[in-house]
């Protein structure tokens, strides 16, 4: 079973763009549940998911990756019994680590007789629109998130300016030169039948935590 998380910073567009990502999936002949979990905005990203009739788990009490980790692969779990998805598209909080996300997701393993959770992979999306806003207020924690991104996704660029979008550019290559960069806009289905195929096609490793700590100090200078 494979595990497609679309991260970003609140207001990124992410609700939006991962509504026509799975509309795309389902029409290939993917089975697809999808697990929301956004600080502040939950309930109704919720109820936008389900008006196209797609399965949604509501997770409440934080970030998944760190204080409900058990809970979150318990819901993995049951999905799995219940609906047997063969991707699970996961819409963390704004505030979530991919990584963590990853181990977190991993967990689920020990209550799935038999299933090994692969990863697609994962999908930063960055708002051209906002770039000076989120790389002035909340700096640290969007480039973790681009960091840990496999595809950073430029979003919003039918709406944002070419100087937003190559500033946009520019401060995903100085965090993560070896991702895959992306243009697009979740509203206009623009990009997203691309990243459709990256989730379908490719993979990206399972939580390794000796990188993760060797990542932490190399930015941080932490011991990990």
């Amino acid at each position: 079973m494979k595990i497609a998380q679309v991260a970003g910073f609140l207001g990124s567009g992410k609700t939006t763009f991962l509504i026509e990502l799975v509309k795309i999936l389902v029409d290939r002949g993917h089975r697809i549940a999808i697990i929301v979990n956004d600080v502040g905005e939950i309930n109704v990203d919720v109820r936008i998911v389900e008006m196209y009739g797609l399965k949604a788990k509501e997770i409440s009490g934080g970030c998944i990756c760190c204080q409900i980790a058990g809970n979150f692969a318990n819901t993995i779990a049951i999905l799995q019994k219940t609906f047997g998805p063969d991707i699970i598209v996961v819409e963390p909080s704004g505030v979530a680590i991919p990584w963590g996300l990853k181990r977190a997701a991993e967990y689920s393993e020990e209550e799935m007789e038999g299933e090994t959770i692969v990863h697609a992979p994962v999908v930063t999306l960055v708002d051209s629109l906002r770039i000076d806003e989120l790389m002035n207020a909340v700096r640290r924690l969007v480039e973790t998130q681009i960091r840990e991104a496999d595809v950073i996704f430029i979003n919003k660029v039918d709406s944002a300016s070419k100087e937003k979008v190559d500033l946009s550019v520019q401060f995903a290559k100085s965090i993560n030169p070896r991702a895959e960069i992306m243009f697009g806009s979740g509203k206009n289905n623009q990009g997203v039948k691309e990243v459709a195929d990256l989730i379908e096609t490719r993979t990206s490793p399972r939580y390794d935590e000796s990188y993760e700590k060797e990542i932490l100090k190399k930015d941080y200078g932490g011991k990990g």
